[in-house]
């Protein structure tokens, strides 16, 4: 049996498409179109991420480097260790031997 037959028009219908040339061609260019559609998807999706994860770490530097309540706190660090060299300083008979419990508010002996 070198050809089959069809008889069946339901076959027929449903085995056309695979046949004919043209509508196979048209078949893969829409498939291949939706593949590349799903793969420009994908990446703008990840380039959207990277972009929201730079965003975030770019905001967290800037925050890092201009927080109010980190500068606070270290003009407020800084003005306290000037204050505390100055007292010890001023303070008489300092040997530096008892300087850090005096600053702890300890009694020296």
């Amino acid at each position: 049996m070198e050809f089959a037959r069809f008889t069946s028009p339901a076959v027929i219908d449903a085995l056309f498409p695979l046949v004919d040339e043209d509508i196979s061609a048209v078949a893969r260019d829409e498939a291949m179109a939706a593949e590349v559609a799903e793969i420009d998807a994908m990446i703008e999706d990840a380039e959207r991420e990277w972009a929201a994860a730079e965003r975030v770490g770019e905001f967290r530097v800037s925050r890092e480097l201009t927080d109010q309540v980190r500068a606070h706190r270290t003009t407020r660090r800084t003005v306290r260790e000037m204050l505390r060299s100055n007292v010890l300083a001023a303070l008489p008979g300092n040997t530096g031997t008892h300087a850090p419990a005096l600053l702890h508010g300890e009694v020296a002996a």
